[in-house]
């Protein structure tokens, strides 16, 4: 009889509310595999095969102080937990994920003991910090963090990134394309909360994200005022925390929408998709500061996949999966073009139900049935179901 397959996996990101990690995790516990999560604010996990090892921190939008205080903090914890259990365990492969890209440092003792290393780029850590920072690409800063991108890119056995344009950047940086799948965020049907039946038309669009200046939330709240003349009973609900609430807060006041915008705050996953799920538009109002263009939001995906109709700027990764007749479309960064899109779903129910319908075609493509083998391969994991490896 085979042993079963053990992974071990290194995230700061919270489990299980980080869609994309709880992704990660249900996949290998449906084969069978044996999953050790480090990661950050977790809640307690219920499955025989998850250990779950937690750093009580919650991650905080606030500025580069905080963020290096949390980086330092974790890659100290998580490198000796990741130690020690290595010493213990013999991993098959283990699954480090960005944007802090000197974690891949963590899988070095697993390594010594032939586990294949695997890095999730979720994000592009040199063009993230030059837009957090708004500083420019040749800063030496940014160029640390290409030198470090580099490092672990090269440790790893496998990269997996996002979308083609991340690889072809990648690649310009000396990744081999050999060593790369792409796998968008896309987050398997069976683990989305069921959509409620509701009775009337839907009386609110929302967006939820972190409320950073990338992800447009002032966007969507200046087109909101230009709506809400033509469309009094209308109201926006901003789904989400983070260091940019308090100015958004000024601003509604200022545009004197206090009364008709609504900040809901952080919802746990499965209240956010029942929430979002019962909007007439869901809105994606990401900027393009350089580096909002490289982003595929999992966000949106929530939208296609409870039948949401979107409202969207037009990215170019986001272009790639989407037609124009599968998302209302618009120029990033501009309020009125947002509020004529929104408009536009607004006043013709069956267009935008048409819309919804398409992008959840366009949706099918990036299944996650679809890609699950891709992510199975990248870990190079047996891809048998745990009864014909325990045959074996």
């Amino acid at each position: 009889m085979a042993a079963s397959q053990r992974v071990l996996i290194v995230s700061e990101h919270p489990y299980p509310s980080h869609a994309t990690l709880r992704r990660n995790v249900a996949q290998l516990l449906d084969l069978g595999v044996r999953v050790d999560l480090l990661c950050i604010a977790s809640t307690k996990g219920d499955h025989p095969h998850l250990r779950i090892f937690s750093l009580p921190m919650q991650h905080k939008r606030t500025g580069a102080a905080r963020y290096l205080e949390e980086y330092v903090v974790f890659f100290v914890w998580a490198v000796t937990l990741a130690l020690g259990l290595s010493i213990r365990h013999r991993y098959d492969a283990v699954l480090v994920d960005n944007p802090q890209d000197f974690l891949i440092f963590t899988t070095l003792p697993a390594r010594l003991r032939g586990a294949r290393v695997v890095l999730e780029m979720f994000e592009l850590t040199p063009e993230l910090t030059a837009a957090r920072m708004r500083i420019s690409r040749r800063h030496p800063i940014v160029q640390l963090t290409r030198w470090i991108e580099r490092i672990a890119f090269t440790l790893a056995d496998h990269v997996i990134v996002v979308s083609q344009k991340n690889q072809d950047l990648l690649t310009q940086r000396g990744l081999d394309a050999r060593k790369v799948s792409i796998l968008p965020n896309t987050i398997p049907v069976a683990i989305l909360p069921a959509s409620p039946n509701h009775a009337g038309s839907p009386t609110f669009i929302v967006t939820h994200c972190s409320l950073i200046e990338r992800y447009g939330v002032q966007v969507a709240i200046r087109a909101f005022a230009l709506l809400h003349p033509r469309w009094p009973e209308l109201r926006l609900r901003v789904l989400g925390e983070g260091e940019l609430k308090p100015a958004l807060v000024r601003l509604t006041g200022e545009l004197g929408l206090d009364d008709r915008v609504v900040f809901r705050g952080f919802r746990p996953w499965d209240e956010a998709m029942a929430e979002i799920s019962q909007a007439a538009v869901g809105v994606v109002a990401i900027v393009a500061d350089g580096y909002g263009e490289l982003l595929f939001p999992t966000k949106l995906l929530e939208y296609v996949q409870h039948d949401v109709p979107v409202a969207c700027a037009r990215l170019p990764t986001i272009a790639d999966y989407f037609a124009d007749d599968s998302l209302a479309f618009f120029e990033p960064g501009d309020p009125a073009d947002l509020a004529r899109q929104i408009e536009g779903l607004l006043k013709d129910g069956e267009a935008a139900r048409g819309q919804a319908r398409r992008a959840k075609v366009a949706l099918s493509a990036i299944s996650w049935d679809v890609l699950a083998p891709r992510y199975i391969a990248a870990l190079g994991l047996d891809t048998r179901s745990p009864a014909a490896v325990e045959a074996c």
